[in-house]
């Protein structure tokens, strides 16, 4: 039983290590049930959010429009895992991607709006691997 678990806990920290230390490698599109929105990372740092429903285009976040983004560990309770967070310039947000540690592949997501105290926080679906 405890090589049962040493397995588990080796491959849980394979694909969270993996995720923490090759941004470039989280590729693909996760999907806010509430918002009717998909949030696709892309293989060249982009994140591209589009409306599920219509697939129409929302807002591209790019080097030029994004601002303190960095990667980091988190070790407290739900938050347990590895974050993407990131202002955006324009939209006047702050962004937050939580990859629990756990073998999900979905993310907690919450937004912070400049203008309120009030946090829009949601898990989104993971949806399909990027396209090559």
């Amino acid at each position: 039983m405890k090589k049962v678990l040493a397995l588990i806990a080796a491959v849980a920290v394979s694909v969270i290590g993996a995720f923490a230390f090759d941004v470039a490698t989280v590729r693909g599109t996760w999907y806010d049930e509430k918002y009717d929105a998909d949030w696709t990372f892309k293989a060249d740092g982009t994140i591209v959010l589009t409306y599920h429903s219509t697939g129409a285009h929302v807002y591209t976040f790019t080097d030029d429009n994004v601002e303190n983004f960095r990667v980091s560990l988190q070790d407290t309770g739900d938050e347990a895992g590895v974050s993407i967070q990131f202002t955006g310039k324009n939209t006047h947000r702050k962004y937050k991607f939580v990859k629990p540690a756990n073998l999900e592949a979905d993310l907690n997501m919450t937004i912070n709006p400049d203008w309120t105290n009030w946090d829009y926080i949601t898990t989104i679906k993971f949806q399909k691997a990027a396209a090559e």
